[in-house]
């Protein structure tokens, strides 16, 4: 028996959330400074550069910094490429919050450097977290059954879709 595949959203109301997502971050940076953006593995650096293209329009004077975070290799996250997070304001972006248990693992690893400020984003948000973290800006809430999965597909750039399977 084949997996019920659900559309969630399409390619266009993708872009349309990434950018909405933006624009609220760039509301709480208008004083310029920089910001550091930690996209979580493949599909959230996906997103964390999304967002980065669109803040970069809007705010062009706001310094940012790209980083991708690899949590696939072992249990304590890599950020590449390394850098300190000491005085810095860090923005912690990936495609979709799950239980909170990775996203926890990478916050403990920037809080311990001692930054000024961690937000987190996320395009996806299910309502069924185990770990005490927030979601500062998100695209889309779903209350979903715990066997219910939320998938982002960036396989085809020109096709984007989130869909529950």
């Amino acid at each position: 028996m084949a997996a019920t595949i659900t559309p969630i959203l399409d390619h266009q109301e993708i872009l349309i959330k990434i950018d909405r997502i933006a624009c609220e971050i760039c509301e709480k940076h208008t004083a310029g400074g920089q910001l550091i953006i930690c996209g979580m593995n493949s599909r959230g650096f996906d997103i964390a550069g999304r967002i980065r293209l669109k803040m970069q329009d809007v705010l062009p004077e706001l310094k940012i910094q790209l980083l991708q975070v690899d949590t696939t290799q072992s249990e304590i996250p890599e950020f590449l490429p390394k850098i300190s997070f000491e005085g810095q304001q860090v923005l912690v972006v990936d495609d979709v919050i799950n239980t909170g248990r990775t996203l926890m693992s990478v916050l403990q690893r920037i809080f311990n450097e001692n930054p000024t400020n961690i937000e987190t984003a996320f395009l996806a948000k299910r309502e069924h977290r185990n770990y005490p973290v927030k979601a500062d800006y998100v695209g889309i809430s779903l209350a979903t059954t715990l066997q219910e999965h939320v998938v982002y597909d960036n396989s085809d750039n020109s096709a984007l879709k989130v869909y529950l399977n």
